[in-house]
C-alpha cells in the first residue's frame, strides 16, 4: 500500500464519512470510493460497512487503521530525520491556514520566502482554526496560522488581532438584539466561543437564530436583504461593497471583542533546518509589521 492509501484507512476512522473524509484529503468523492474498493479489492477484505449515518469499519478496517497511524508516524519521522540533516534550503513546508490567511495576509509573505529559498515548496491546507490545531497535533502540518486561542500546548507567536463587529442592514441597538433575528454563520469552535462571551455578558436570554448559513458570502446576502444581522470576526471580510452598517463589538465592561492571530508549531519541528529557517522567516514579517499592512491594504481594497 501506497502513502495515499494509509491516508485514506486512517482518515475514514476519524471521519466516519465518505464525502466529508475525500474533503478532508482533497479528493473527489467517486476517487475516494474506488480507491477504497482497489484497496478492498488487493488485500481481499472488505474495510468498511456503510450505514444508514454513514460507515463504520469492520474489524479488518479497525485493524488496518492501527496499523496506517503508526505507518504514517513512521514516515512522519523518516521525513523529518532526512530534512533535519539537510542544509534547509530545500524540501517542503506543510502548511494550515484559515481561509482568511490563504486569500489576504499569507500569499506575499510565501513569495518573499521562496524568493530565499527558490527550492523550497509549500503544501497547504486551509481550515478552520480548530481543525488546524487537530491536524498539528497529528503533525499533519509543520506550522499553522490560526485565530482564536493560541497557547494550546503549542510553540507560538502573535501575529495581531482584529475587532468583531455587527453588520446590519438598518440602525439597530445593542438590546433589541434578543428581539432581533440572528444569522449565524460560524463554524469554527475558538469563534463561538468568543461570540457566546460577548453576548453572555450583555445578556441572560439566548439569541434569536433567525437562520444558518453555510459561508460568511452567504450570511452578508441575507443581511443585505433585510433577514436579519450577523457577526463577524474579520472586518476586512465584510468590506464596502455592500451598503450595510458595521458596528464594533465591546464587552459589557467596554472592553474590545478581539480576536488574536497566531502561527503556531510543534517545538520538534524547529529542529529541522527548513522549517526553522521558516519560522525565523515569518517572525521577521511578523516583527516588521508585514501581516498588518497585508490587512490594511485588503481592507482598503474592499
Amino acid at each position: 500500500m501506497d502513502e495515499a492509501s494509509w491516508k485514506i484507512i486512517a482518515e475514514l476512522r476519524r471521519t466516519p464519512n465518505v464525502t466529508r473524509a475525500a474533503e478532508r484529503l482533497f479528493m473527489s468523492q467517486p476517487n475516494l470510493s474506488k480507491k477504497l474498493q482497489s484497496i478492498e479489492a488487493a488485500l481481499g477484505v472488505r474495510l468498511v460497512l456503510r450505514t444508514s449515518k454513514g460507515i463504520s469499519l469492520t474489524p479488518e478496517g479497525n485493524y488496518l487503521a492501527d496499523e496506517a497511524e503508526q505507518m504514517l508516524a513512521k514516515l512522519m519521522d523518516i521525513r523529518r530525520n532526512l530534512l533535519r540533516l539537510g542544509s534547509g534550503t530545500s524540501g517542503t513546508v506543510r502548511l494550515g491556514m484559515t481561509n482568511g490567511f490563504a486569500r489576504h495576509l499569507l500569499p506575499p509573505c510565501l513569495r518573499r520566502f521562496q524568493q530565499a529559498y527558490p527550492e523550497a515548496a509549500f503544501d497547504i491546507a486551509t481550515d478552520i482554526s480548530d481543525g488546524l490545531v487537530r491536524r498539528l497535533e497529528r503533525s499533519e502540518i509543520h506550522v499553522g496560522f490560526i485565530r482564536g486561542e493560541g497557547e494550546n500546548g503549542f510553540e507560538h507567536a502573535l501575529i495581531g488581532s482584529e475587532q468583531a463587529c455587527l453588520v446590519h442592514a438598518a440602525p439597530i441597538a445593542l438590546e433589541a438584539l434578543p428581539q432581533t433575528p440572528q444569522i449565524a454563520y460560524l463554524s469554527d469552535p475558538f469563534a463561538r466561543r468568543l461570540v457566546k462571551r460577548w453576548w453572555q455578558s450583555h445578556f441572560h436570554v439566548r439569541p434569536l437564530i433567525g437562520m444558518r448559513a453555510n459561508h460568511g458570502d452567504t450570511c452578508l446576502e441575507m443581511i443585505a436583504n433585510g433577514l436579519g444581522y450577523g457577526i463577524f470576526l474579520a472586518p476586512n471580510f465584510v468590506g464596502q461593497s455592500r451598503q450595510l452598517y458595521s458596528t464594533p463589538l465591546h464587552f459589557a465592561d467596554g472592553q474590545p471583542v478581539l480576536r488574536k492571530a497566531w502561527m503556531i508549531w510543534r517545538r520538534e519541528f524547529s529542529e529541522i533546518p527548513l522549517i526553522r529557517n521558516f519560522l525565523d522567516h515569518m517572525k521577521g514579517e511578523i516583527a516588521a509589521g508585514l501581516l498588518a499592512q497585508a490587512q490594511t491594504l485588503e481592507r482598503s481594497r474592499a
